[in-house]
């Protein structure tokens, strides 16, 4: 069988057996692909710690073109991503952006734009100490993740009457896919109110890097309006809850 070789993030583990784990990894080359570590739970195995969620490696794998499940025959770190695997805040943030990606990311189907998005997350989370910043980051990232899998979300124009969006007053409809403005909001019962402010936030984030999301700022009341209308949309296009939520609650 011919082997793959690519760069690749850990997004989850589980237990196969008695000695070995499936794996998946979010690919560069591939997208996401599940693969059978064996022997990875032995004390000696070769594989070591390096399977652990939000590790950066290089990995060889081998089975069939476009199979459900391959084997990984090698991995080697590229970044293990230490500050955000030590500090449970950080680690928080990581695992709802992998389990975004897991739940959003097909099989097999290549998304580069992603994977390096979620590389730049990571990296932007490692350097941020401030929680609230986290959650900002975490946020836009959301938005740009959800994007780059065909879910672009309408942030400039109304998504009911194509007006700009102008204060003083705003909506976001997470099914219609976006803003809505003042006018359409007072008859769109599925709109929430959302300031003007945080609407242009999230319309910036969506348009840089996410190298350069540290230098945004948000108040609170603009944070907690981002932050529902950003799970409500990605809640909407995915069809699910990420149960990683509730951790950053606590």
């Amino acid at each position: 069988m011919p082997l793959y070789e690519s760069p690749a993030v850990v997004l989850r583990q589980m237990k196969l057996g008695e000695a070995d784990k499936i794996v998946t990894f979010f690919t560069l080359r591939f997208g996401k692909i599940k693969a059978v570590a064996k022997g990875s739970k032995r004390p000696k195995s070769k594989f070591g710690g390096r399977l652990e969620p939000f590790t950066y490696l290089k990995v060889i794998l081998f089975g069939k073109e476009k199979t459900d499940l391959m084997r990984l025959n090698s991995c080697d770190v590229l970044d293990p991503f230490l500050p955000v695997r030590d500090d449970l805040n950080r680690l928080n943030r990581a695992f709802v952006s992998a389990e975004l990606v897991d739940y959003g990311q097909k099989a097999s189907d290549p998304n580069p734009d992603g994977f390096n998005l979620l590389l730049s997350l990571w990296r932007g989370l490692c350097l941020e100490n401030d929680i609230k910043n986290q959650n900002l980051i975490l946020r836009l990232f959301e938005l740009k993740y959800m994007s780059s899998i065909g879910y672009h979300p309408s942030l400039d124009r109304c998504v009911a009457c194509q007006r700009d969006i102008e204060p003083p007053s705003a909506g976001f409809n997470a099914l219609k896919g976006g803003a809505v403005c003042g006018k359409c909001l007072v008859s769109d019962p599925a709109a929430s109110r959302i300031s003007v402010g945080a609407v242009r936030l999230m319309s910036k984030g969506l348009a840089m890097p996410v190298e350069k999301f540290a230098r945004l700022k948000a108040g609170p009341e603009a944070l907690v309006e981002i932050e529902k209308s950003v799970s409500d949309f990605v809640r909407t296009h995915i069809h699910r809850d990420l149960k990683s939520e509730r951790f950053l609650k606590i």
